[in-house]
């Protein structure tokens, strides 16, 4: 069953299904489709967290591919010249953007 707020992402899914691709595939399918057809319900500049269980009742499987901070953050970088937390720069600056992780999801 696939399921989704646009009817040609559906199809798209309930395809990969019949093609022998699993839930998995489908959904990582969905995903890039929907960052297309209905961008504000998801796009790939952003992440999440992913939980897969095995049909052959293996163990669980998480994927964390949530946003990272850029290499050049530092503990310091939210903080004012008096080095007291500026939640202006945690919220509404440049330096709050993370590196995407969905791609590599």
């Amino acid at each position: 069953m696939v399921v989704t707020s646009e009817p040609i992402a559906t199809r798209i899914g309930v395809d990969v299904l019949r093609d022998g691709g699993n839930a998995v595939d489908a959904a990582v399918t969905l995903g890039f489709v929907l960052a297309v057809v209905r961008p504000r319900a998801g796009n790939i500049g952003g992440g999440g967290f992913m939980l897969i269980k095995r049909r052959d009742g293996g163990q669980v499987e998480v994927i964390d591919y949530r946003e990272t901070a850029p290499a050049s953050a530092d503990r310091d970088m939210f903080l004012d010249a008096d080095g007291n937390a500026d939640p202006q720069k945690s919220r509404f600056s440049h330096l709050s953007a993370g590196v995407p992780g969905t791609v590599a999801g």
